[in-house]
Order: structure tokens, then sequence, then C-alpha cells
């Protein structure tokens, strides 16, 4: 007893210290978790334990990916120096790449709301960091879902990926996915918290991509623009949630109007920053200005069912003359739109459309009335793609479990991202049981001889629906704890060949002996220990067989 008390003492003295860390100075950025403004920033491949005031975002401070990246995977890389000089941001002058077998590497985003509302951006500059001169392509997905494919059309491409979802859990996940055609790498990985109201479209089964289209004028795909001719691009503090706006380009029949007032967004639900607002668009000489998209293959795979969310800003900057008039109809394609709108004097409005459209090209009209003296205007606009989130994923209290228990023996194997979904990246060791219907949940684990060292960690009793767990040939010390009995769903038990002491809990033991659990510890007779090789696979086999005629399974369980 005396020496579990001795083992524990350290464990808790760390835990007491991660506690007084995580309530210091709020100008302190924990690893994994949001800083004082709730913001994640990630300049991915620079080195453990350093960070950096951005000045071109006002000092947001940037911080090295370790402590986000799951398992310690991927290694750091620097862009070649004939890349690095071009006006760049420092975040993309590394990256970190993911090479070798893995098929998913993953980051994870802790310490988040429940179902809060957040806006999501990757960033990816190739800049020859590998000396190959091969543009790579992969994947990237959020959470379990797919979200966009990742690709270049020259070294000196930046790519900018943003969503906007609704956290199913108190953590998010965005995961690289190598498809075979080139090392997987990142540059940066943003996180920002929106207000409740903002983006109603998103929710936990429904996110919000936003466009990733190039266009001739535009400096990045990204498809958030304005019409101011004096600033190429807008942040945060511009912003406060730190969306980039950038410039559309000039177009030789439009010209700009202008103001220095600054435009009332205090009651606009989208929060669109004053001074993205403070400029619009106009034609020179026509009463029509029309813009138009593509559809994106990169976020999409089947663009003929595709729904696309579209956003345009209006203010009016100049006070009118008592008969002068601005008034224009807003036509979307087949969609009559908004007709007869009016702007009101520096105070913004939004109007949306869900567009649901085939492949090509989509066009946007604004048309002024008869009536009218004045062109028609546009402040800004946004294009998202909206997305079902159809994969189901890992149970919270599972998933958390799984992540916990990775942390503590500092396990790697495929650990990475959800522990159950999707079934092909499912991790090793692992069998999950998936319904249509909810979440996958973890009904068997194996981590014989896995070199897990200390005590038997309390998270597997997270684990309310395992029914096999096999700890056995490992290095575990200490007692065996109390809170197995607790796991209503065990009927499997091994952990023999360990170093605990003292006596298995009476509860586990009567347990034992009315059948409904089969046991084998470091204090079975070696009889029991004979009979439990003989049984394990036994047991796990009939299981799966089981729950794959009822339920449909995984195994990726690695066979005892």
């Amino acid at each position: 007893m005396a020496k579990a008390t001795a083992e524990a003492c350290p464990r808790l003295l760390l835990q007491l210290l991660l506690l007084l860390l995580c309530f210091a100075s709020p100008e302190l950025v924990v690893h994994g978790q949001p800083d004082s403004l709730g913001f994640i920033s990630i300049d991915c491949g620079i080195a453990d334990g350093t960070s950096y005031s951005d000045e071109s975002v006002r000092g947001l401070r940037y911080v090295s990916d370790v402590g986000f990246v799951d398992a310690s995977a991927g290694v750091n890389g620097r862009i070649a120096p004939s890349y690095s000089d071009r006006d760049l941001a420092m975040r993309y002058l590394n990256v970190r790449y993911f090479p070798g077998a893995r098929v998913r590497s993953c980051y994870t985003l802790a310490g988040l709301s429940l179902e809060g509302r957040y806006l999501v951006r990757g960033t990816f500059y190739y800049g020859n960091y590998d000396s190959l001169n091969r543009l790579p392509t992969f994947d990237l997905h959020l959470g379990v879902n797919r979200w966009a494919t990742v690709n270049f059309n020259a070294a000196d491409d930046t790519v900018i990926l943003e969503a906007v979802v609704v956290s199913p859990a108190d953590f998010l996940q965005v995961c690289l996915v190598d498809i075979g055609q080139g090392t997987p790498f990142i540059s940066g990985l943003d996180l920002r918290p929106l207000k409740a109201g903002m983006y109603p479209e998103a929710t936990v089964s429904q996110s919000l991509f936003l466009l990733s289209h190039h266009r001739l004028g535009a400096r990045f795909r990204s498809n958030r623009y304005h019409f101011s001719p004096a600033y190429r691009v807008f942040r945060y503090p511009f912003d406060p949630y730190d969306r980039i706006w950038q410039s559309y380009g000039d177009v030789a029949s439009w010209t700009n109007i202008t103001t220095a007032e600054s435009v009332n967004v205090s009651n606009s639900g989208f929060n669109a920053p004053s001074a993205v607002l403070q400029s619009a668009a106009t034609p020179v000489n026509g009463t029509q200005l029309d813009f138009s998209w593509s559809t994106d293959p990169s976020i999409n795979n089947d663009d003929r069912s595709t729904s696309y969310l579209l956003l345009l800003y209006f203010a009016e900057l100049q006070r009118l003359p008592s008969k002068a008039l601005r008034k224009f109809d807003i036509l979307v394609a087949s969609w009559s739109g908004s007709r007869s709108y009016s702007p009101k004097y520096l105070f913004p409005e939004v109007v949306e459309r869900m567009v649901v459209q085939g492949s090509g090209q989509l066009t946007v009209s604004l048309v002024a009335t008869p009536d009218a003296t004045l062109p028609p205007i546009v402040n800004a606009f946004e294009v998202y793609s909206v997305r079902q989130m159809t994969e189901l994923a890992t149970g919270n209290e599972d998933a958390k479990a799984m992540m916990a228990i990775r942390t503590t023996y500092r396990l790697t194997k495929n650990w990475m991202g959800d522990p159950c979904a999707p079934k092909a990246f499912a991790w090793d060791g692992l069998n999950c049981s998936y319904s249509s219907s909810g979440p996958a949940s973890i009904t068997a684990l194996n981590l014989s001889a896995s070199l897990l060292t200390g005590a038997v960690d309390p998270s597997f009793g997270d684990l309310k629906s395992l029914q096999y767990l096999d700890l056995s040939n490992n290095s575990l010390s200490g007692s065996i704890p109390d809170f197995l009995v607790q796991m209503p769903a065990l009927t499997f038990l091994d952990l023999s060949s360990n170093k605990l002491n003292g006596s298995v809990p009476s509860a586990l033991l009567q347990k034992h002996q009315n059948g409904s659990l089969v046991l084998s510890s470091s204090n079975t007779n070696s009889k029991e220990v004979t009979f439990m090789k003989i049984v394990k696979k036994f047991l796990y086999d009939l299981m799966v067989k089981v729950q794959g005629n009822l339920k449909g399974s995984n195994n990726n369980y690695l066979n005892p």
C-alpha cells in the first residue's frame, strides 16, 4: 500500500502543476488549448516550445504544433530559400509533413465549447520544402468527414481552406489523409470562436466550407471578397473573428465608392467588419453589375447536387440627395431574389440565398430598377459549400477516454483522429460497434505487449460499452483498481504478466466466480492462465461474429 501511494505522488504533483498553469496569466498559451481570446493559432513545423507574435495580425501569438498533433506524428520542414522572400507571413516558412505509411495524421483542438460555433482554417504553402519539386495532392478531413482535396497550381501557390462548424464535442480534429499522390503537409492551423447567431446554416450535422475557387486578380483561392482599393487583405483586428477578406481585384467596367465614416455593424447578424464595408463596387457606366463563381471540385465530389450559401453584404456609403434613388433587383441564376432593394445609409444588411446548382458557373446580377437614378452596389460577399456531415464519429466519452489512454502511455500505432471512424482508419487494437443512427462505441481493446508502464489508467473505466480488455504482458504496476468492477459491459479482463501488486478487489473476484467475468491477473494460478490463452481468442472471435451479424463492426483487433 505504501509503495502504491509513493508511486501515485509524482502523478498527483504533476496534475496539480498543470492545474496551476491553467489558472495562470491569461496571456499564457497552453498547448492544445485556446488562448485568452479563445483563439488557437498554430505555426506547424516550428520547434517545440517556441512561439511568436505575428505583427501582421496585431500580435496574435502563434505557437508550435507540439501538443496538438496526435501521437507526435510528423517531421518539421522548412521551405526552400528561393521561395522564402515573397512577402510571406512567418507561418508559411515552415511545414510539418507526414511521411511513411501513415494514412491519416491528425490535429486535436481541445478546450472547446460543446456545440460551440467555430471558424477553422488550414493553410498550405509547398515552397519545395522537400527539394523534390513535385506538387503533392492529399485530402483534408474535418473530424471524420471529408473537407477538401488540397492541391497546388505551383510551388508558390498559397492554399487557404476555411470552414464554419458546430463542434459536436469539446474538441475538434483536423486530419490530413494520404491518397497516394505525395506526402501530406500543413503550414498553419487556426481556430476562431464565432457568436452563436452567426452562420445559422451551420449545425452539428451540417458544415459550411468556404469556396476555394481561384480567380484572376485575387491573391488567394478563398472566396470571401471586399471591394476596397486601399487594402488587399483584412484580418484581425479589423475582423474580430479573424476571417480573411481579400480584394476582389480590378474589373474594368467597375469603380469603387468609399467612405471614411464608420459603418454601424453593432446589429449585423453576420458581423462583417466596418473596414470591409466602407468600400463598395458599382458599374462605371450602366445599370447592372454581374459577378460569378464556379463549382469547386476540391471541395465537392458531386457538383450536380451541391448546395451553396451566398452571402451578399450591402451598405449605402453616400448620403443621397432627396431626389436620388439607389434601388435594384438581386438575381441569382433562376432565383428572382430580392426585388427593389435599397441599401441603408451606413447600416449593413446581408442578403443570403441557398442555391443548388449543377456544374459550371453561377452568376449573380444586380440590376437597377426602372425608377432608380443610381446604379447598384455591393460591399462584400462570401460563398460557401453546404454539406451534410454524414459520417458518425465515436461517442464523445469513448473518444476522450481513448485519447487519454494514448497520452498516458505515449502510444503511437495508428492512433490518430477518431478511434472508430471512418472504418478504414479505425485504431489498431480496437473493435467498434457501429449504429446507423448514433455514434460508434468501443467494445474491445487489446493492448497486450504494448510496453505499458505505470498504473492502470482510470480512463479505461470510462469505456462503458467495453466487453473485452486485454492488458497482459506489459509492465503495469500498483494495485488492481476498483473502477474495473464498475465497468457494466466488461466480460473479459486479462491483467496477467504485469507488475501489479496487492489483492484482486473482492467484487471483481465475485464476478469471476459467478461466471459473469473471465479474469486473469498476476495472482491467477497457472492452470487458469493456460485456460485463458485457450479461451481468449475464442471469446473475442465469437463476440466479433455476433456483433458483425447484428450491427456491423470493424475488427482492427490485434490477435492475441
